[in-house]
């Protein structure tokens, strides 16, 4: 294949995003992190409210998966209290990794009104935890090994960024790298 073609596959992958369908490099098949959860590096989940979201067609699934960094285990459907901003990424989804600065940026800037998650999904939750570290992001994460909220969501690709509001009902949905002004436009809609 000459260069040039090269370089549209190449580029054309990227526009897409990352396929949840590829393994990790490095990955066995089995589920990444069983037995070694919580990563100590990453950062720690908070309790969350006992009220689960109403049951409904905008509400995340009643799936429950363990934090990548100390705390508790993370039940999505209890995702209530304040609005939050979901994100399922991966370490092997150049995408995923190119806004990871631009969530915490964010989060930095609107973490005391809007609760931040990450959901590394068909990931090794130890690299992970060491690509956070390295770029201090300082908002908790869960591990879907499974990625089963991806395919519960109907989506097949990373990164998938969510709104829900404080009743636990996804308001958007954007699939694919943001740019800053499509998470201002997450942001505003939850701060509505």
């Amino acid at each position: 294949m000459k260069p040039r073609g090269l370089g549209v596959l190449l580029a054309l992958g990227l526009l897409a995003g990352c396929s949840s369908d590829a393994t990790p490099a490095g990955d066995s098949g089995e589920s990444p992190g069983s037995g070694t959860l919580p990563v100590e590096t990453a950062p720690p989940c908070e309790e969350l409210p006992e009220q689960p979201a109403a049951p409904g067609a905008e509400a995340l699934p009643s799936l429950t998966l363990p934090c990548l960094g100390p705390g508790p285990d993370i039940s999505l459907d209890r995702l209530t209290g304040r609005p939050t901003l979901v994100n399922l990424w991966a370490t092997w989804c150049l995408p995923c990794r190119e806004e990871m600065p631009l969530l915490q940026e964010t989060y930095a800037r609107h973490g005391q009104d809007v609760r931040f998650l990450g959901i590394d999904t068909q990931d090794d939750p130890e690299a992970a935890a060491a690509f956070l570290s390295d770029l201090g992001i300082g908002y908790p994460h869960a591990v879907d090994a499974d990625a089963e909220l991806l395919r519960e969501l109907g989506v097949r690709g990373l990164p998938v960024t969510l709104a829900v509001d404080e009743q636990g009902r996804v308001v958007d949905r954007r699939v694919g790298q943001l740019t800053p002004e499509e998470l201002q436009e997450l942001i505003d809609t939850l701060l509505a």
